[in-house]
């Protein structure tokens, strides 16, 4: 009994859990020590359609405001200025009566009653919308930034290691093609060795361009040369 107690609390407490996308990615003023979340703060910041998200929420916050002063339109005031309501001794015969100086009058339609509270639920499901397409981008940039810097991360150690192989093959190679030259070893053996040579040289040949393509992956989402981030 106390193990389906347990099981349940647990249950409870991972699936009441909500996140908290303020802290999927970092604010700008906040300095992490780990390089890869600085990535990801540098690509929220830095790509275009993160701004359009952003823009979307500020309008959308607009909008709702706007409707909380659709209301003020009930009430009318207009003005009307002219030599008898402005100067009351010209006015001998009374005029300025047709013609108040000011105007207040209030009108109410019975569909703004109905109009003004749909059209702020319709804005505000909309600004909720617009809210939750920038917090679903935020899960998206923080997914594939890690995604491509671990990626990077991995590159960057096959081409070193790579680099490592090739340069010990060379160096073999090197070795018995000298020995070739001066007769100390067959031909069969140098043909083989080129061969190994070669396999390397592809080998490393791909490493790098691997290395530099996923470096370019990662450049262009955080829109900044990697040697700059610091």
């Amino acid at each position: 009994m106390k193990r389906i107690i347990f099981l349940l609390l647990v249950t409870t407490h991972v699936f009441g859990q909500s996140v908290d996308y303020n802290k999927i990615i970092l604010p700008s003023h906040v300095e992490s020590p780990d390089f890869a979340e600085k990535l990801v703060q540098l690509a929220w910041q830095n790509n275009p359609l993160n701004e359009v998200l952003r823009r979307e929420v500020k309008a959308g916050e607009y909008q709702v405001k706007r409707n909380a002063a659709d209301w003020l339109d009930i009430i009318q005031l207009q003005g009307n200025l002219n030599e008898f309501t402005i100067n009351k001794e010209n006015d001998t015969y009374n005029r300025a009566a047709f013609y108040p100086r000011y105007n207040i009058r209030a009108a109410i339609s019975l569909g703004m009653f109905a109009s003004i509270p749909l059209n702020t639920k319709i804005n505000r499901q909309q600004l909720a919308i617009a809210e939750a397409n920038l917090d679903a981008r935020k899960l998206e940039i923080r997914n594939v930034v890690m995604k491509t810097y671990n990626d990077y991360v991995l590159k960057e150690k096959i081409y070193k290691i790579q680099a490592q192989v090739f340069s010990d093959i060379e160096n073999a190679h090197k070795l018995l093609e000298e020995k070739f030259k001066t007769g100390e070893t067959t031909f069969e053996a140098y043909s083989a060795s080129q061969a190994n040579y070669n396999r390397a040289s592809i080998v490393l040949l791909q490493a790098e361009t691997d290395y530099k393509n996923t470096k370019l992956d990662l450049e262009k989402l955080i829109g900044l040369n990697l040697e700059d981030v610091r």
